[in-house]
């Protein structure tokens, strides 16, 4: 049976995070089974959109490129992990060695846009203690699939990005689609990346234009305009050199 749907409040803060269910994050956690029971009025709409997500979940895997990552975090202890720059890294869910090594590496903020603290329940608490922040800022299932992104919500989170301690950990379930589409706009307003090199990037790392409310999501910031109104994700330029480039020419295909 479906779980109401509620607004979080976990994980130390919550930005613009109201939670639909947690069907997406069971899926590509491969941990949970939906069941729909077949009275509830929002059985058909979630059917509709997990006959449409399921198959890509499912062939959902960890990309490996090794290009940005400095340290001896493995696929195993967080799928997808890469540096961005020198205020930011990026990857999947973390087990709790993952997190150690965040710790170590001298991540101060972590931002999780849904399922990134799947397997780290057990070690969380310790890692606040130790003065990591966790943010939790909810991009749901919808919303990936149809609806997109809202201006606002994105405007939220950069603007929690501009006054978290950095480095910041930004996470998804697989750090492929949703944190693909955040650290590209990042790039973007960053200076770091044109679009188009930003764009190009994402797919490297695993982000599926696919999903069409992260595609529109992310099309809309071609716009310079838009890209204008996303507050700075640091108050410090980005400075040349710092940026991790992958080490590889980089072609995007829709």
């Amino acid at each position: 049976m479906i779980p109401n749907g509620s607004t979080t409040r976990n994980h130390n803060d919550s930005v613009g995070s109201y939670a639909a269910p947690n069907y997406l994050d069971g899926l590509l956690n491969g941990r949970k089974f939906v069941l729909l029971h077949p009275m509830s009025s929002c059985s058909l709409p979630y059917l509709i959109l997990l006959s449409l997500f399921v198959p890509a979940a499912l062939e959902a895997k960890c990309r490996e490129p090794l290009d940005c990552n400095p340290t001896s975090i493995t696929p195993r202890e967080i799928c997808n992990f890469h540096k961005v720059d020198n205020d930011l890294y990026r990857g999947g869910r973390p087990t709790c060695n993952g997190l150690a090594k965040l710790e170590a590496l001298g991540i101060r903020t972590f931002i999780d846009l849904g399922g990134a603290g799947a397997a780290i329940h057990a070690c969380k608490a310790e890692a606040m203690a130790h003065g990591i922040r966790f943010i939790r800022v909810k991009i749901s299932l919808p919303k990936i699939i149809l609806m997109g992104v809202s201006d606002a919500q994105l405007r939220e989170l950069f603007a929690t990005m501009q006054n978290a301690s950095k480095p910041i950990f930004v996470s998804c379930s697989l750090g492929r689609d949703r944190t693909g589409m955040v650290v590209a706009l990042y790039r973007i307003k960053r200076g770091e990346m044109s679009f188009n090199e930003a764009r190009q990037e994402a797919v490297y790392y695993g982000y599926r234009p696919r999903f069409r409310g992260l595609r529109i999501t992310l099309n809309r910031y071609e716009d310079p305009g838009e890209v204008e109104d996303l507050p700075a994700p640091s108050p410090i330029p980005a400075q040349p050199g710092t940026a991790c480039r992958a080490n590889v020419a980089l072609h995007y295909r829709m």
